[in-house]
């Protein structure tokens, strides 16, 4: 019954997720379609080449600019495809202008390929035989997607700098619109409240990525220390040969350090005879520093003491381990105590199989890389301490490399690979294969937490569409005079798309504001809540850390603020509709 209960939750817990994750991604859709509609509006502006094409040039220098400062491998790659979507964007834009009637063909067409996509993808989620189908499908409107986000940016701003420029009335308008004042201070007062809503939103969003960007990273670096950045093994077993492969490796290029090891499981056993299951890792002294921070992390004892020595008396002659703090604590260990290390294969046959094996050892050091896992489990020997337990001859079984850069090491570890190619006997072994679900639910769990708090901005741009409904139904009597001097439908529609413009600009940029602010100065407000409540927020013991750790990453910042911008644009897709055909003479009926 218990199963069957978890079960259901478990199913239930799934199904929440999906619909948040489908309710977000259908409305950040909605608004991206008004967005696309109404910056569609701005877009006439830039038909000129005099303001058209520097606008592409000047998308693709930043673009440039952007590749080299993330030393991209092939750095002309993404202005050469800025520059080319944005060509094609802008002759788009200028034919559509000059042929008025293609401009419905081609909308139809757009959507009814990203409809049709759309249908297949789906399609070939119920209909497996469809899979290749749907796989093309979704691909297809990616590009569509891509072509069109790569090649508009720069137009719609172009298209803005210059609307400013040829039509400064609409942007005076709006501006009076937004900042009411006298009899309209309600209007004023939710302007500000919109403002607000779209600056918490995406200050909480980047305290909290940054927050988690840090643990992200902490425990990357803790795994990335404690571990190589990959290790070379052989598919034939041990290697023989491995004092020359270790060189081989070292002179190979993006490799820092390299350095021999042999690991098995054992089980330590303490003082009172209480069992321990254990990773025994037989390392070389003299240059297990080049590919670990083993040296770093070792708080008492060293690496030197690994080695018997034979003029001491009887404990100082037994081989010496590093042991990890965790085990030292729970063991009540401290160096120079005896331990004995329990091999379960390779002891005297019987008549059930092997007898277990033991070999009695010493304490030569005790380190803390501040990672539980490690800790608890594993102890270092000499790389010869090492093949004596495991009797073993004078074999290594793999090589751990350490390289410039660790979340380059896949790549550098496959050119290794390739250059040590002797019919496919070697293999190598990345840091992110030891714990690939962890790392995975770190990812899963900043994706939904991203997801989540985006909903405040969601919230904060149907803010904006009650507060422009509001203020139309104020100024109704205004538009309709705006309308009899002159004034197109378009006008007054970019009146009130330059006002979520405006809401999206400033709440957008108070809220990076306030985002950097807390999150550079997190130290100081914990030491704040400290002192003020008493208490601890980050107990040592607990989470072995006693500030909180943060990353600040600009391509998220990026993504944020775009999805601000599109939720405070498109929100004024129907107030803008609704007050562009606002009927002068029913307005002005009574007046």
């Amino acid at each position: 019954m218990l199963e069957v209960f978890t079960r259901g939750l478990g199913f239930v817990s799934a199904s929440l997720v999906a619909l948040i994750a489908l309710g977000f991604g259908a409305m950040f859709l909605f608004f991206s379609g008004s967005a696309a509609l109404i910056l569609g509006h701005f877009l006439r502006f830039v038909t000129s080449p005099r303001t058209g094409l520097p606008a592409v040039v000047l998308s693709s220098a930043a673009v440039a600019a952007l590749a080299l400062a993330f030393h991209a491998t092939i750095w002309w790659w993404p202005p050469a495809a800025q520059l080319v979507c944005a060509l094609v964007a802008w002759a788009v834009v200028v034919l559509v202008n000059r042929l008025p009637a293609l401009r419905r063909a081609l909308a139809f067409a757009i959507g009814g390929g990203l409809l049709l996509c759309g249908a297949l993808f789906v399609a070939s989620l119920a209909l497996p035989a469809l899979g290749d189908v749907g796989k093309g499908a979704s691909m297809v409107a990616a590009l569509i997607v891509m072509i069109g986000a790569l090649g508009l940016w720069p137009l719609v701003l172009a298209g803005l700098v210059e609307h400013r420029r040829a039509k400064p009335v609409e942007w005076f308008v709006g501006l009076r619109y937004l900042v009411a004042r006298r009899r309209q201070t309600f209007i004023s007062v939710i302007s500000v409240i919109c403002v607000v809503g779209v600056a918490l939103g995406v200050a909480v969003i980047t305290v909290v990525l940054s927050v988690m960007n840090g643990f992200s990273s902490m425990w990357e670096e803790k795994v990335i220390g404690a571990r190589a950045h990959f290790s070379v093994m052989s598919r034939a077993g041990d290697i023989e040969h491995y004092r020359e492969l270790t060189e081989q490796v070292r002179e190979m290029p993006g490799v820092v350090g390299a350095t021999p090891y042999l690991a098995t499981d054992a089980i330590l056993r303490g003082h009172e005879g209480s069992l321990q299951a254990i990773m025994l890792k037989g390392v070389d002294a003299d240059s297990v520093g080049e590919a670990t921070q083993l040296v770093q992390t070792i708080r008492a004892g060293s690496l030197a003491d690994l080695d018997p020595d034979p003029r001491g008396d009887e404990i100082a002659r037994l081989p010496g381990l590093i042991v990890g703090a965790e085990i030292a604590n729970r063991f009540l260990l401290r160096v120079g105590d005896p331990l004995v290390l329990i091999s379960p294969m390779g002891g005297q046959p019987t008549p059930l199989g092997p007898a277990p094996r033991l070999e009695r050892f010493r304490v030569a050091g005790i380190f803390r890389s501040d990672f539980f896992q490690f800790d608890e489990s594993f102890v270092y020997a000499s790389l010869a301490g090492a093949q004596k337990f495991m009797k073993l001859g004078d074999v290594a079984q793999g090589i751990e490399v350490r390289t410039v850069d660790p979340y380059r090491s896949r790549a550098i570890a496959g050119e290794v690979e390739s250059a040590l190619d002797a019919n496919g006997i070697y293999y190598t072994r990345d840091w992110k294969d030891y714990f690939p679900g962890f790392f995975t639910a770190l990812k899963t769990e900043r994706v939904m937490m991203f997801v989540l708090l985006s909903f405040i901005m969601v919230v904060a741009g149907f803010i904006i569409v009650a507060t422009l409904i509001m203020m139309i139904m104020e100024k109704s009597q205004d538009i309709a005079i705006l309308k009899t001097m002159g004034c197109a439908d378009d006008g007054i529609l970019r009146v009130f798309a330059i006002e979520g413009f405006l809401i999206g600009i400033v709440g957008l940029a108070l809220g990076i504001g306030m985002g950097l602010v807390i999150t550079w100065n997190l130290d100081v407000i914990q030491s704040g809540v400290e002192r003020t409540f008493g208490f601890d927020v980050l107990p040592a013991n607990v989470y072995q850390l006693q500030r909180l750790p943060h990353a600040v990453e600009p391509l998220q910042l990026g993504l944020i603020s775009m999805i601000a911008m599109v939720l405070s644009i498109g929100a004024t897709l129907l107030p803008s509709w609704q007050a562009s055909r606002l009927d002068p003479a029913e307005a002005l009926r009574y007046e």
